[in-house]
Order: C-alpha cells, then structure tokens, then sequence
C-alpha cells in the first residue's frame, strides 16, 4: 500500500541569521508532499517539522 500527504502548514516563530531579525515573530509557510510505502501520519510529520 502506498501512502502520501500533502501539507500545507503556517505559523509564527523568531527566526532568522542577524540579531534584528530575531526581535519578533515571522510568519512561515511550508508546503510538503511526502510518499511512502506504508501508513504516513500527518499529525506526527506535522510535529516533526514544526519542531525543526
């Protein structure tokens, strides 16, 4: 059985490589598709990449 998932995620976190970039929340978009032989759960993908 072949599984896939589309994600299409935002949200709101400091980030950024200067300091003055780090001052406030940004917004940050991901998009992610993913295929795989088994089962994908999406609430754990979604986790893992909001963790990164």
């Amino acid at each position: 059985m072949q599984s896939h998932i589309n994600i299409k995620m935002q949200f709101k976190c400091i980030i950024g490589i200067l300091k003055f970039e780090r001052k406030k929340k940004q917004k940050v978009c991901i998009y992610l598709t993913a295929k795989a032989n088994d089962f994908l759960d999406y609430a754990k993908v979604s986790k893992k990449i909001k963790k990164y």
